[in-house]
């Protein structure tokens, strides 16, 4: 796997970006976590929401925290963080050809108009592609398991998503996202998950924890003005919202930093279009993640998804030290 090239060009467009003045939000020890080693107390903060250490005598004890609990390929395991006060997290392992993954799943009523999500992750060196992964969103109205909706553009009142992902076969992160005003792709327009990060995707490496941040905050309805971030392992990986970054879209991925000649799809006229932008790009939209204040933030998919793995090929994905809030986390601070 070659993580150096891509840490390389994760680290210089990150740097361009927050010298452009559009990367203001905190990194590293600025948040919740900085004030609770090891997380110790940390569920007593009055902007966190939600905590999930696996610290359980069972999967069947974690049931009573989650709506849903996958338990046909998950398990608790021994291997934690480094920084961590626990024993425990959570594994999944995925057999090729046996299902496609587990997951958990928790909704929050009646919602919120912005999270932060921390969680700590490690996938194993011989893991297979993920298809799909970590969910932040909401539906409307709430409900006590996932939806579907792949490949349709949500309307605005019922639904939007937001996955981290851990890209293809090059494995970096990146957004996975869905809402009203999402971008489609040929050959039909059809709109799956659109992507965000162009070359600053952070490597994901193998056989180690990284500790993954997510932001997303609701726009004010009749505006684009919602955002979302990405930080890894403390530091801001990408940050978008209402005029920034700068950059262009081809078909279902925006590119931070890049101009000249784009292609997009088309809806009226059901065909793709070719046009030109100013060199750096122009400044990203923004989101208008719905057209109701009805709807919320208001659950977590912990999900991995594995359709294309070898007949009998083992797939291991660790979770653990999961933390929802109002403002930002950071990464676990040592005890």
């Amino acid at each position: 796997m070659r993580t150096r090239g891509a840490g390389l060009l994760w680290t210089a467009v990150l740097a361009s970006t927050a010298a452009a003045g559009t990367a203001k939000l905190p990194q590293g020890d600025a948040g919740i976590a900085a004030k609770h080693p090891g997380d110790a107390g940390i569920e007593k903060h009055p902007d966190v929401v939600f905590v999930e250490n696996f610290e359980a005598p069972s999967l069947d004890a974690l049931k009573g925290r989650w709506n849903q609990v996958n338990d046909k390929i998950t398990s608790l395991s021994s291997d934690v963080p480094s920084a961590s006060r626990g024993k425990k997290s959570i594994l999944f392992t995925h057999i090729g050809g046996q299902g496609e993954g587990g997951h958990l799943y928790k909704n929050f009523k009646p919602g919120f108009d912005q999270l932060f999500l921390r969680f700590y992750v490690k996938f194993d060196k011989d893991c297979g592609q993920i298809h799909h992964f970590m969910h932040l969103g909401g539906y409307n109205p709430p409900t006590p398991h996932p939806q579907g909706g792949a490949g349709t553009r949500p309307k605005g009142h019922e639904r939007f998503t937001t996955g981290i992902e851990p890209y293809g076969n090059a494995w970096q992160w990146d957004f996975y996202s869905y809402w009203m005003d999402m971008r489609g792709s040929p050959p039909r327009g059809q709109c799956w998950g659109n992507s965000f990060l162009g070359d600053a995707k952070p490597p994901v490496p193998k056989g180690q924890w990284q500790c993954i941040e997510v932001m997303m905050k609701l726009n004010d309805v009749g505006d684009s003005n919602g955002e979302q971030a990405l930080w890894v392992d403390g530091k801001l990986a990408g940050h978008l919202g209402k005029g920034f970054p700068k950059g262009k879209w081809t078909f279902d991925r925006f590119l931070p930093g890049q101009g000249g000649e784009c292609i997009r799809w088309n809806d009226q006229k059901g065909d793709r279009e070719t046009f030109r932008v100013a060199q750096g790009g122009e400044p990203f939209e923004g989101f208008r993640w719905r057209n109701t204040d009805a709807l919320k933030l208001n659950f977590l998919w912990v999900l991995v998804y594995i359709t294309k793995t070898p007949q009998g090929h083992e797939s291991k994905v660790w979770f653990d030290d999961l933390v929802l809030a109002r403002s930002y986390i950071g990464p676990l601070k040592p005890r």
